[in-house]
């Protein structure tokens, strides 16, 4: 997610109807611009954003571009973003649980992995015209009115099959989990890439780090047992996947 850690932040809980596919609609507003680009790191998610302020700013290698759009959705990430508010902010967001935004935006999300695209790219249905309908208005108006877009497409969304049950919880022997549901893993991969947009063992080791990089904030123990833990083989296994999608190592976060 395309957030600031320093900024006002409020998370909102989805209609019942919704909450198999939208993990929160959250909403950010500031009228200061921050100092500094933030990381944001992989966290398994996929979002749309709504974009009713200044351009967001992203920093790589030195370089700074500008994200115009007005409505946009971020892929899911394998490498940290580094972004900031261009100045005052005022963004709204749909957080997507693993397989939401490709059962409502119905494209193979591959192409999208570690990409920011236009809605208005990728989107067939009436979510990237809303920008200008919703500038004006309160955040609790303007998410009635995305839930009952979002709501309209119930129904014709495509089925869950078993793939479902590996992405909802992905851990485990891909082959043991192929193989006991009667599945190829090419199969897998496939759905894995269309609807997740990276790889199965690619979104294991994301739900993984997000995971313990959750857990691992204050934590004064033993690294070698935590990464035991965590499912990791060993501490320089936990570490590689923290210098990787965090850019940072574990014992940074230990206090």
């Amino acid at each position: 997610m395309l957030l600031q850690p320093d900024m006002p932040y409020t998370e909102f809980r989805p209609d019942f109807r919704l909450q198999q596919f939208v993990e929160c609609y959250w909403c950010v507003k500031s009228v200061t611009q921050p100092n500094g680009f933030r990381p944001v790191f992989p966290d398994a998610c996929s979002d749309i954003i709504f974009n009713f302020s200044a351009p967001l700013l992203y920093e790589e290698g030195g370089a700074i571009s500008h994200n115009t759009f007005q409505s946009f959705y971020v892929g899911i990430q394998t490498t940290p973003i580094f972004t900031k508010a261009g100045g005052a902010t005022d963004l709204l967001g749909i957080r997507f649980k693993n397989q939401g935004a490709w059962r409502f935006l119905r494209r193979p999300l591959a192409e999208f992995s570690n990409r920011t695209a236009s809605l208005k790219e990728l989107d067939e249905g009436d979510l990237h015209n809303l920008t200008e309908q919703l500038a004006f208005l309160s955040v609790s108006e303007r998410i009635k009115i995305i839930e009952l877009r979002l709501l309209a497409r119930l129904g014709n969304e495509p089925g869950w099959d078993v793939a479902d049950q590996f992405f909802s919880s992905p851990s485990g022997s891909i082959q043991g989990f192929c193989r006991a549901n009667n599945l190829s893993e090419r199969t897998l991969e496939r759905r894995s890439r269309e609807r997740l947009g990276v790889s199965p063992k690619m979104y294991q080791r994301i739900v993984r780090f997000r995971r313990a990089s959750g857990k691992l904030s204050g934590f004064d123990g033993s690294l070698m047992e935590f990464a035991w833990d965590m499912g990791y083989y060993d501490h320089a296994h936990l570490a590689k996947d923290f210098r990787e999608f965090g850019h940072f190592l574990p014992s940074s976060l230990v206090h």
